[in-house]
């Protein structure tokens, strides 16, 4: 089975958790543009990136060049968006839904249900006669043999709905805007139907099926990673402003799920409990799992647990730099990042997980590359 993931992971570390050490060998350039959000996919030595705060623009990194410089390619031919999901099949890679403005005049955001296609050989774009059937906004996706897999995803009613109250209807009043705002996040995470349905996408019938139901809370914005036919989904919200704090496993043989039971991450440290991620990056370094980065917001699962469905009520949002790693049936703190962030790219190499941009904290966006690689129980830092 071959793998693609775009979502990031996160580890925290404990204080005795030794910090990664930074290679001698660096060597990865920085992406173009600081970005934030983007769509990303491997095909053999070659990695695609952009869309999200790139805009438009797509590139390409051949790993397998002497000198490493990034390549503008064909820009995407519609409105940009955020957290579309992107895999490589064949010859194309594939970008599925996202959110931004059907019109650059639009006050308010939407998530779209469009399919494209990049054509490797032929450095284009094509618009794909199929629509997502269900809301796949920040969803985590993986490929086998000609479907492409997908987990989670946000519903496009509530979500299309919400923007549009708060940013039209409330006529841009404070007053409306924090009553929908209020309305929006007072509800538990059941509430907000976000997506449990696993399904399918057959790139060469273009058409979608139903493969089962993720018997646990469905997420958005979860680290996904691949061994084999064993799929490792992380964190992810399970409502607006609330992580999950779980991995989840499921192994895909012969067209059906098996799932397993979920693991919970370990706390950030003595005194700080574990939030979970959403955004984190996600991949796997000399065999052993790991994930980094991501966001959340410190003390949203006090408040949810006292009764406060708006979890994040009130609350910061802080984005992460530790680093987990999962190996012999148990997770542990393994090391931090050079810097806290996460919504980014992640691309699983022979040699570790290469992170491509990222959100920094406070929202700004990075344009730092690097690779992730494990050195004895060290984390190791490739620039």
């Amino acid at each position: 089975m071959k793998k693609v993931f775009m979502s990031s992971v996160l580890a925290a570390v404990m204080s005795q958790t030794a910090l990664p050490v930074l290679a001698a060998d660096a060597h990865y350039p920085a992406f173009p543009v600081p970005a934030k959000m983007t769509a990303g996919a491997k095909a053999g030595n070659v990695i695609y990136a952009g869309l999200g705060t790139a805009g438009k623009a797509w590139y390409k990194l051949d790993l397998s060049e002497k000198e490493l410089k990034w390549t503008a390619l064909a820009e995407f031919p519609d409105q940009p968006r955020d957290a579309a999901t992107s895999v490589t099949v064949g010859d194309a890679v594939y970008v599925f839904a996202g959110q931004g403005k059907a019109d650059p005049a639009d006050k308010h955001l939407q998530m779209f249900d469009t399919v494209y296609r990049y054509l490797i050989k032929e450095d284009r774009w094509e618009k794909l006669p199929t629509r997502t059937p269900v809301g796949l906004l920040a969803s985590s996706a993986v490929v086998s043999k000609d479907e492409v897999i997908f987990f989670g995803g946000v519903n496009q009613q509530i979500f299309n709905g919400y923007f549009l109250d708060y940013f039209v209807h409330s006529g841009g009043q404070k007053e409306k805007q924090d009553a929908v705002a209020q309305h929006y996040f007072d509800r538990k995470p059941a509430d907000y139907l976000f997506n449990r349905y696993v399904l399918a996408y057959n790139t060469s019938t273009n058409q979608w099926r139903f493969l089962g139901i993720d018997p646990n809370p469905g997420t958005v914005g979860a680290a996904l990673a691949v061994s084999g036919n064993t799929i490792t989904i992380t964190g992810g919200e399970i409502k607006p402003g609330l992580r999950s704090r779980e991995s989840k496993t499921v192994i895909l043989k012969d067209g059906k799920l098996e799932w397993k039971a979920q693991q919970t991450l370990p706390s950030v440290s003595a005194n700080e409990a574990q939030e979970g991620p959403a955004g984190a990056f996600a991949g796997y370094a000399q065999g052993t799992l790991l994930v980094a980065g991501g966001a959340n917001f410190p003390g949203a699962w006090k408040q949810f647990s006292a009764g406060e469905n708006f979890a994040h009520k009130g609350l910061k949002k802080t984005w992460r730099d530790e680093i987990y790693s999962y190996s012999k049936g148990q997770w542990k703190l393994a090391g931090k990042l050079p810097v806290a962030m996460g919504y980014g790219s992640a691309f699983q190499l022979d040699d570790g997980v290469l992170i491509v941009g990222g959100e920094l904290q406070g929202g700004a966006a990075s344009a730092d590359v690097f690779l992730l690689r494990m050195k004895g129980q060290q984390v190791e830092i490739v620039r």
